[in-house]
């Protein structure tokens, strides 16, 4: 009576420590076979080099129904300025010895296709995320009626931190001229 559990859990404990191994290794090969090759590589960043040096600003507008911030084309116009990646920028006055930093991987092409491709926030209405931290959070910047001047920008994180939501900058030119430190 005694050895009856261990004929009958036995072997399904045994069935599944194979399953989970197996699964492990597939996962593991298919993840090896799947990266991408230089060759590949290079296309897909010539592609978003491509995309964010020619913005199409009035086809994004056309499919939110609303206009961008004149700072924000503005940004988009500035060559050198876009293709900055890479770095943090640092809340002037926070605490010292734990300052709030927010990352910057990549500016996102001002496109159809990135509009497309990005999240949308249904309490903020239209917007763009124009800039990403590259781990699953991007900054938004709001469209409007009338064309804005400026418009503040907003943390949106999908990666489970707490600051979803949170106001980055008052504006888009305040956001731009936080101190910059490269990316640890």
């Amino acid at each position: 009576m005694d050895k009856l559990p261990l004929f009958v859990f036995g072997p399904l404990a045994f069935a599944a420590a194979l399953l989970v191994i197996a699964t492990g290794i597939r996962r593991a090969i298919v993840k090896f076979r799947s990266r991408p090759t230089p060759e590949e590589l290079k296309a897909t960043y010539d592609s978003y080099l491509r995309r964010l040096l020619d913005p199409r600003p009035e086809a994004v507008e056309k499919e939110l129904g609303k206009l961008l911030p004149e700072r924000l084309l503005c940004l988009y116009e500035d060559k050198s300025a876009i293709q900055a990646a890479g770095f943090q920028l640092e809340e002037p006055g926070g605490k010292r010895w734990w300052p709030k930093r927010w990352q910057v991987y990549c500016f996102e092409p001002l496109d159809p296709e990135s509009l497309n491709e990005l999240p949308f926030e249904e309490e903020l209405g239209p917007g763009f995320c124009f800039a990403t931290t590259g781990r699953g959070s991007w900054y938004w910047i709001a469209a409007s009626d009338q064309r804005a001047k400026d418009s503040p920008v907003i943390f949106l994180d999908y990666d489970g931190g707490r600051s979803h939501g949170e106001t980055v900058a008052n504006s888009l030119e305040e956001f731009l001229n936080l101190p910059r430190l490269p990316t640890k």
